[in-house]
């Protein structure tokens, strides 16, 4: 009997320290800044957009031409956003590009969260205007939030998933996720109300996302238009798989 209260003690103390330990460390799970180093553009021009509350963001704007529709992107969440816009955009003929750092990413001001992270990117759409959202990964889940309060004519998500929570509760089943976790970002409620087209890149076995997760989203769109799947890459580096350029300029053509 003894044995077996202190099994029944050890197995609540690993319990309620793996609850702790995930609630404590969530925000660098979600918000893995620290690889959001510092990078100074060699061809977009960096911007700078300061929210309704006074933080400045960090930015760039990538400039292909006069009078091309503008594309607002949004980056994932261990990602420099101006990487994006000076290394990938400028190949992208035809359209222009814009975005800006999470709080506290690389040279934005502030503190990652769920809650700032979408009031700011509707501020940011208010002002520039954008006739299309594009987001990787984490971004998926604001470029969605963003096109079900605004007005666009098409959105595009590169390596979506259908929300943090759910993600979450796969991998850790035996946890109170939804009470745990604090920043949700739940993408397949924003998607599934949305009447616009939908173009999406997927990674063949996502070493990120599950398939679970993926499908879950995809059963949310009304109107998808086209899924390009991509093999032999894994989810963080879909920007070195060859010809990435053009098959994203097919995803906002289409």
């Amino acid at each position: 009997m003894k044995s077996l209260i202190i099994l029944l003690l050890l197995g609540i103390f690993f319990y309620f320290g793996a609850v702790i330990y995930l609630y404590v460390t969530q925000e660098n799970k979600i918000f893995n800044r620290k690889w959001a180093k510092p990078y100074e553009p060699k061809i977009s021009k960096k911007i700078c957009f300061k929210t309704s509350d006074g933080i400045k963001l960090e930015g760039a704007f990538t400039k292909n031409g006069e009078n091309l529709p503008l594309v607002l992107y949004f980056s994932g969440n261990a990602n420099n956003v101006i990487e994006f816009l000076d290394n990938i955009a400028p190949k992208i003929k035809g359209y222009n590009f814009i975005g800006f750092n999470y709080p506290g990413y690389a040279g934005s001001e502030g503190k990652p969260c769920e809650k700032c992270i979408l009031k700011y990117a509707l501020e940011i759409f208010d002002k520039y205007q954008p006739d299309i959202l594009i987001g990787r990964s984490l971004g998926t889940a604001v470029a969605t939030y963003v096109a079900s309060k605004r007005q666009i004519k098409k959105l595009v998500l590169l390596t979506p998933f259908d929300s943090i929570v759910n993600i979450a509760s796969q991998k850790y089943p035996f946890l109170p996720i939804r009470t745990l976790v604090k920043h949700k970002f739940e993408e397949y409620k924003w998607i599934k109300d949305l009447n616009i087209p939908v173009n999406i890149l997927l990674v063949k076995n996502d070493d990120v996302i599950p398939e679970k997760n993926t499908q879950n989203l995809l059963s949310n769109i009304k109107n998808l238009q086209k899924v390009i799947y991509i093999d032999n890459i894994t989810h963080g580096k879909i920007y070195e798989y060859p010809s990435i350029e053009k098959i994203l300029k097919d995803l906002l053509d289409q």
